[in-house]
Parts: structure tokens; C-alpha cells; sequence
């Protein structure tokens, strides 16, 4: 009888002890991947902290087609192109910023919408200078289609 009582206290301990185990992994595995599962805060970025609390926010890194920051005016249809000069849209649906220079780090001037029309004068590598309302900038080539000539 001493021997059937020790087996079922072995077989009693070891259920307990692989229930405990398995039970901890699936509570530590819930809480990591939960964590996981939750979006992250929206970024706040340095041109936005500068913004009065009247201004609408920027939407920069953003993939939002509607707003921008200003007014992006497209050319108007009687204004005459540089030589060499076309006329293109933009074909990024997130919308794209005009650079001071044609590196992804120089500073942003303007912000301009998806099929916005534009006026590219030059291209350098893969950045196109372009021409949208006053403001000459520069983007990356491959977010832009070539309008045909009218």
C-alpha cells in the first residue's frame, strides 16, 4: 500500500508541476504579444512641438492624402515651361515633400498631394527639381509621372 501511495504522489506532483509550467508560458507568451498587438503612440516631431495650438497639425509621416500643411497650388495651364521643363503628377498616394536639396535628409519646404500637378525643370540622379506655385524643391524622381504634352 506505502508503494501505490508514493506512484500517485509522483503522478499527482508531476500533473502539477506541468500544469503550472505550461500554465506560466502561456501567461508570459499572452502579456508579450499583447504588448505587441497595441499601435504605438504617434510620433511627435520637432515641427509640430513649434505649432500654435490654433494651427491644425502637420501630417508629416503621415499617409494621409487630404491634409497638408499649405496649400499646394498646381501650375496654372497658361504658364510657360522652361526649356526643357514638363509638366508630371504625383503618383505617391501618401503625398510628398518638396526638399531643399536633392538628399532624403534636407530640410522639407512644402508638402504636395497625391495627383498633384507640378512642373519638373530638372533631373539629378534619381531627384527631380520641380516647380509647384512659387516654391522650387526637390523630390525623388520615381513618385512622379510625366503628363502628356497638350
Amino acid at each position: 500500500m506505502k508503494g501505490l501511495s508514493g506512484l500517485l504522489q509522483f503522478f499527482i506532483g508531476f500533473i502539477l508541476g506541468v500544469t503550472l509550467f505550461v500554465g506560466g508560458i502561456s501567461l508570459a507568451g499572452y502579456l508579450i504579444f499583447n504588448r505587441f498587438a497595441a499601435n504605438p503612440e504617434k510620433p511627435l516631431f520637432p515641427e509640430e512641438q513649434s505649432q500654435p495650438k490654433d494651427d491644425k497639425p502637420s501630417p508629416t509621416g503621415t499617409a494621409s492624402p487630404q491634409a497638408s500643411p499649405q496649400p499646394s497650388p498646381s501650375p496654372s495651364p497658361t504658364e510657360e515651361l522652361p526649356p526643357g521643363a514638363y509638366k508630371a503628377k504625383v503618383i505617391w498616394n501618401g503625398g510628398l515633400n518638396v526638399r531643399t536639396e536633392p538628399d532624403r535628409d534636407s530640410d522639407s519646404l512644402a508638402t504636395i498631394n497625391y495627383n498633384d500637378e507640378v512642373v519638373v525643370l530638372a533631373t539629378e540622379g534619381e531627384w527631380s527639381k520641380l516647380r509647384v506655385g512659387g516654391t522650387e524643391g526637390w523630390v525623388r524622381s520615381g513618385n512622379l509621372e510625366k503628363l502628356a504634352s497638350p
